[in-house]
């Protein structure tokens, strides 16, 4: 794809890796936090490396000259499908997720049971699933919630309708440690923005070279009054929440929206970015 440095000269001072590649990459990630949901900068500072080197999800990490981490995000196959779930199952998601709401939110909760919380939240957001043990580590407050759940471990209810090949985007996170360090580069757009169509569109579109892909997705945990992160995703990186796609439904009821694009447009979006980096200059 085409090389967009001389449009703006601090992309010549970006750079994006691996994050198992290189081995420093496990003390820089110490440093990393981010305010709106340092649960997922958890995630960097823990799973992520095995994750990476075993292949179950490819993380990358956007770094500074100076070797300082901007910015990280994550990538894995995935599949969108038409899902059918019955009103029993979606009452269940709901239920849990109004659970960990009350849970996380009382003041005997110990710091040890916050974290699981969290954890769990996290698992649900990424769906890497939750098992049975999860839900016994809990603290149960007077929830029958637990009884039904139980009974949905030992079902499997799932009917699919036609099938999509997709990407997902698992996590788009910045480096709040970073924040002057980056406001210092006196870049017009955004950091994440940035990212997206200067670092994972092209690896996008090195996909879809090399196999099928029609989608890519993401599902975006925004707790803010008036969406303002759905309206991010939409407004700049062009994601859309689809009316066509039943698989978003389950995952409204973890205060998740499922958005997604289609991968043929990545270039073209690309183009249009970048044709217009510098407002000043339109």
């Amino acid at each position: 794809m085409k090389d967009f440095s001389e449009v703006w000269p601090g992309l010549q001072s970006l750079s994006c890796e691996r994050l198992s590649s290189n081995a420093d990459n496990f003390r820089l990630v110490d440093d990393f936090f981010n305010r709106r949901n340092d649960g997922i900068a958890d995630t960097l500072r823990n799973d992520a490396f095995s994750e990476d080197e075993d292949g179950t999800t490819a993380y990358y990490l956007v770094k500074h000259e100076n070797g300082r981490i901007l910015f990280f995000f994550s990538l894995k196959c995935g599949l969108l499908y038409d899902q059918f779930l019955d009103t029993r199952q979606l009452k269940l998601i709901s239920d849990l997720n109004a659970y960990l709401d009350t849970i996380s939110g009382a003041s005997d909760l110990s710091d040890d049971d916050r974290r699981l919380v969290d954890l769990i939240r996290e698992k649900l957001r990424t769906r890497k699933g939750i098992t049975k043990a999860d839900l016994d580590r809990l603290p149960k407050k007077g929830s029958t919630i637990f009884e039904d759940l139980e009974q949905e471990f030992n079902e499997s209810i799932t009917r699919v309708g036609q099938t999509f090949s997709a990407v997902e985007l698992v996590h788009f996170c910045a480096n709040d440690a970073t924040d002057e360090l980056w406001a210092s580069m006196n870049c017009p757009q955004p950091l994440g923005t940035v990212v997206f169509w200067n670092f994972i569109v092209p690896i996008i579109e090195e996909v879809r070279q090399k196999v099928g892909c029609q989608y890519l997705f993401l599902f975006a945990a925004d707790f803010s009054k008036g969406e303002k992160l759905i309206h991010y995703y939409a407004d700049q990186l062009n994601f859309e929440v689809p009316e066509d796609l039943a698989t978003a439904k389950p995952i409204y009821d973890f205060s998740c929206k499922f958005m997604c694009q289609q991968v043929k447009g990545l270039e073209d979006g690309r183009n249009t970015f970048f044709a217009n980096f510098n407002p000043d200059e339109v």
